[in-house]
């Protein structure tokens, strides 16, 4: 509606900057996740309101404000959401509701009178749907557009608190390997069904090591109060024999397991570290502060993680560069947590791609979309080129449509590694050809008539697959495309209608800075959508990610031995080994664990693969592992080159 169509209309001269909320009250001051609430406030504005003004109350939508709350409707006091505004001496106003990706009610103020300063706002919202995701400081955002003026967002806009206090899940995450005799920390989680911690938690929960055998031996016993908001972290754990271990609690006779702690002899094997190392903050588009991003990454036992904020549509000011850096470094110590500085390079709808781009050294300059010498891949390439040691480049959401990837620019000294899956699905192949978790874009809606997904939107020739088969070497992450700060996302997906974040993997000697780094650089890891299993793959002793000259392994000629080993803690619903982008051996599992050896005795000369850019010839296998629940994981490839 325009409203300069309506006349007659006072002509006002305000100035917006002092516009302020006063006299403020919210009731309740908290409400229950995922419960239809009534929710009251009330304010003065210290400023009239003329004729022509709107006043909008917004719960979900804009860049920080991002959440599945839903219902709110001025129409029928019958159906969920009702909002009613009151002002005692006015009453010529016309809502306006947005729902979809914002979820707001408008009021445009029409008539002759203006609405007086000081006046009393009051808004009743009954039976509202309350967002799933708990939050400290959640705002109703009051949005003010007077007329002929830009519209305002109040900076002391209505708070209150959504808490969770029911126990659905008792979450203990350990380490995936530790070595004999040496000590290490779990933690334990107090989740409710959406994954927030449970804070108000306040009981004594023994903690048992279970032994392979399921024999069971009490560590110690977990006190809980108020203070510890949901969450304890046992130290000095130690597992004095080789072998394969759980941790367990029961708790009103409900067993709760970690995930699978591989325990090894000797000190001198790779160990298996787990971290996100793609989401984003309030620094861009995200809802939580940097600081807070990192510490729910620790508080979920991940080994290493950043962000990795937006660097276009107004996002990321150059001064925020500098922030970002010595935040991160902050968090970053060797044996403890390891984190790079990283941004999300992005073009849409122009084949350039979504591209996280992760720094070793904080020296290195930030090459922008935002500026014209780099708003391409060919011409970023061309300016990561030199640091191309100390430079990494991950591709995201390759297959999606609006942000797909074009295989034409790609340059493996740069780019070792691609985000298979994320919260925008898997894209390493397509939906027709049988990937159940197929490329989406968000949906938004709610109840047994909405959808549970987006629209399935591919980009045929941009996935994963399609990279691996010109002859591109790049190894497998998967990661979050986070915008709530909050992991682990669980079996849940509160961003509007798209899948749940995943998680990345990678064997390293040891949890420093470097080691990790390098092991990113050789695609020494695998992805999964979210499950802590252990994941182990070779060909002919060579482990995943290498490439293997065959001139030096002569052998390889006419057999290939691949070995692979899984501990999951979900059930592994089968594998398959996947040869050149095809199907090549399904293995059956039904089970929690498989350790297999499988022969390929074709002949190299006949299953070969020309490189488009280059002039080689190749052959690549890896690992599509099916589990319960529709989730995934991926081993990263093994090449064999001549």
């Amino acid at each position: 509606m325009e409203y300069s169509k309506y006349k007659p209309f006072v002509k006002v001269s305000l100035k917006t900057n002092h516009i302020r909320i006063q006299n403020l009250h919210i009731d309740p001051e908290h409400v229950v996740a995922r419960t239809q609430s009534n929710i009251k406030f009330k304010f003065n504005l210290n400023t009239e309101l003329p004729a022509g003004s709107f006043l909008e109350i917004r719960l979900r939508g804009g860049r920080t404000n991002k959440n599945d709350w839903y219902f709110l409707q001025p129409y029928s006091s019958k159906e969920p959401g009702y909002v009613r505004l009151r002002i005692k001496n006015y009453h010529n106003f016309l809502p306006l509701i947005k729902t979809g990706k914002e979820l707001s009610i408008s009021y445009f103020f029409y008539g002759r009178e203006s609405v007086k300063k000081g006046e009393l706002f009051q808004f009743e919202i009954y039976n509202t749907l309350v967002q799933s995701l708990a939050e400290k400081k959640k705002v109703f955002e009051v949005i003010l557009k007077l007329p002929n003026k830009k519209a305002i967002k109040l900076s002391n806009s209505p708070v209150l608190e959504v808490i969770n206090d029911k126990l659905n899940n008792i979450r203990i995450l350990a380490p995936s390997t530790v070595f004999k005799g040496d000590k290490f920390q779990s933690i334990v989680r107090i989740e409710d069904q959406y994954c927030n911690l449970v804070r108000d938690f306040s009981k004594m929960l023994n903690l048992y090591l279970i032994d392979g055998k399921n024999s069971d031996c009490f560590l110690r016993q977990l006190v809980f109060s108020k203070s510890h908001s949901g969450i304890s972290n046992p130290k000095d754990i130690e597992i004095e024999k080789s072998g394969l271990y759980k941790l367990r609690i029961t708790y009103k006779g409900q067993n709760y397991y970690s995930n699978p702690i591989l325990c090894t002899e000797y000190a001198t094997e790779k160990k298996l570290f787990w971290g996100v190392i793609h989401g984003h903050t309030k620094e861009s588009d995200g809802i939580l502060s940097l600081e807070e991003y990192f510490k729910n990454l620790k508080s979920s036992l991940l080994n290493f993680g950043t962000s990795t904020e937006h660097d276009h549509g107004g996002d990321l000011l150059e001064d925020n560069f500098a922030k970002i850096k010595k935040i991160s470094k902050s968090f970053c110590e060797d044996n403890k947590f390891i984190t790079f500085f990283g941004y999300e390079w992005g073009t849409w709808f122009s084949g350039y791609g979504d591209i996280c781009i992760y720094h070793y050294d904080n020296t290195i300059p930030v090459f922008s979309s935002k500026i014209n010498k780099c708003n391409s891949t060919a011409k970023l390439i061309k300016h990561l080129k030199p640091y191309k040691e100390e430079v990494l480049m991950i591709g995201h959401h390759t297959a999606l449509r609006p942000g797909y990837r074009n295989w034409d620019f790609l340059d493996n000294s740069l780019e070792n590694l691609v985000e298979i899956y994320s919260t925008w699905g898997n894209q390493e192949y397509s939906f027709q050809n049988g990937n159940p978790l197929p490329p989406r874009y968000k949906f938004f809606g709610y109840g047994s008539y909405a959808r549970r997904r987006g629209a399935i939107l591919e980009k045929k020739g941009s996935f994963v697959k399609d990279a691996l088969l010109r002859g591109y070497k790049i190894g497998f992450t998967a990661g979050g495309d986070d915008h709530f700060g909050v992991f682990p996302s669980g079996p849940i997906d509160p961003d509007n209608g798209i899948y749940p974040s995943g998680i990345m993997a990678i064997w390293a000697p040891n949890l420093s800075k470097k080691s990790i780094w390098k092991a990113m650089k050789h695609r020494h890891c695998y992805g999964t959508t979210g499950p802590r299993l252990i994941l182990k793959f070779f060909v002919n002793n060579h482990e995943m990610g290498e490439i293997i000259d065959i001139k030096n392994h002569l052998e390889l000629k006419n057999k290939r031995i691949l070995n692979l080993q899984l501990i999951s803690p979900v059930m592994i619903n089968k594998i398959e080994i996947i040869r050149n982008g095809l199907v090549f051996k399904v293995l059956n599992v039904k089970s929690s664990k498989i350790k297999k050896e499988v022969v390929d005795s074709e002949p190299f000369h006949e299953i070969k693969l020309n490189h488009t850019k280059a002039n080689e010839e190749f052959i690549f296998y890896y690992l599509r592992v099916f589990l319960e629940n529709n989730n995934m994981a991926w081993s990263s490839p093994i090449w064999i080159v001549c």
